[in-house]
């Protein structure tokens, strides 16, 4: 009987270390899967633009004209715009590449932030910047921008804007919908110098991108083939 009972005492206990060392397993697994924030932001702002040129390829009509695409110096998407509930406004961060002087290629993809935003819709959404000229691209990568009526306005859809005279065209897309014009007056584009020192796992001076590019990490790379994508029609 007692070695009975001894038996079962050490099954027992064999079970618990089972049981134990495969939740451990299994966190360890788990813990691979989880992505950083830049990952995260870099996956959704690749997606989001993706999602944008799907709609384009079946609908160019309500889509942003390819001209102002081909027109652009710059392109920051922004996937997401979230209410910062200790301010009572809206920001988001996304990311930002441009065209290398005299190439077909982009820069490599820099973190930039929305904020002070005063409004959005409820339903989320995320938002797609064209930088038209080079004193807009300038400005972005000195650092910061206050967007104001004089520097950006809301782009049109499927429609020719040769008349444009600002420097940032600025498109929302919300969830399940379709794109439209967006006025981001009064809102501040700003450098996101942490997320970007976290990708490079270095400092990167934004102006020095133009002069002086860096290999892009592997995270970044697809956004930069999405934009190739998107403008590949482009003379």
């Amino acid at each position: 009987m007692k070695n009975k009972l001894r038996v079962i005492a050490i099954n027992s206990v064999l079970l618990i270390l089972f049981a134990a060392l495969g939740s451990i397993s299994y966190a360890q697994t788990e813990g691979f899967n989880v992505k950083t924030p830049i990952e995260k932001i870099s996956d959704a702002a690749t997606k989001f633009l993706k999602n944008i040129i799907d709609d384009a390829m079946k609908e160019p009509k309500k889509s942003i004209p390819m001209d102002m695409v081909c027109s652009a110096e710059c392109f920051l998407v922004i996937p997401e715009i979230e209410i910062v509930q200790s301010r009572g406004d809206y920001a988001g961060t996304g990311l930002l590449a441009c065209h290398v002087p005299n190439s077909d290629t982009f820069t490599e993809p820099l973190f930039f932030k929305i904020n002070q935003l005063k409004s959005f819709y409820e339903g989320g959404g995320g938002l797609v910047i064209l930088i038209m000229d080079k004193e807009g691209m300038e400005t972005i990568l000195a650092d910061e921008i206050n967007l104001t009526s004089d520097n950006t306005c809301a782009g049109k859809i499927g429609t020719t804007n040769n008349e444009n005279k600002t420097s940032f065209l600025a498109y929302a897309k919300l969830k399940n919908q379709q794109l439209e014009g967006y006025d981001l007056s009064g809102s501040l584009l700003e450098y996101s110098s942490r997320d970007t020192f976290n990708a490079y796992q270095g400092t990167v001076v934004p102006i020095e991108i133009l002069i002086s590019p860096k290999d892009v990490p592997p995270v970044l790379r697809d956004f930069d083939s999405v934009l190739v994508e998107w403008t590949k029609s482009c003379k």
